[in-house]
């Protein structure tokens, strides 16, 4: 089975979302895929609602995304994560980056897994293709 690592070392949203279409693309496949996320990005793998959505875009520009994605009819990034889970994409976010949105491991959404440098070192060695955003 081929493998994927993905990793997100960007707060920005349009990074985020290109690397959930991948995972998803690779999954569709049946390679293995596995999405180290890094940086303030952790917050969208939290149970929580707070500060969700706020990546790297000013008021207006979240707000004229979101119209363009419900009048292209492209879901959202949280909906992308939820479908990219239940299809066995396997997620990791960096403890450093947990901290520095002051959350902790229980925070956490379910299946979603705490690493660090290490761990995405053994598994970018271990892939057939690795990506970085």
């Amino acid at each position: 089975m081929n493998k994927i690592t993905i990793l997100l070392a960007d707060n920005s949203m349009d990074k985020l979302y290109h690397g959930l279409v991948i995972a998803l693309g690779a999954k569709a496949l049946g390679w293995s895929v596995k999405f180290f996320v890094t940086s303030q990005a952790v917050v969208l793998f939290t149970k929580s609602k707070k500060g969700k959505a706020r990546l790297d875009l000013p008021f207006f520009a979240r707000f004229f995304v979101k119209m363009q994605m419900r009048r292209l009819n492209i879901p959202d990034v949280e909906k992308l994560i939820f479908e990219a889970i239940t299809q066995g994409v396997e997620f990791y976010v960096d403890e450093a980056g947990l901290r520095l949105v002051n959350a902790k491991r229980e925070d956490l959404l379910d299946k979603v897994k705490l690493s660090g440098s290490i761990s995405f070192l053994l598994e970018a060695r271990d892939s057939d293709v690795v990506i970085t955003l």
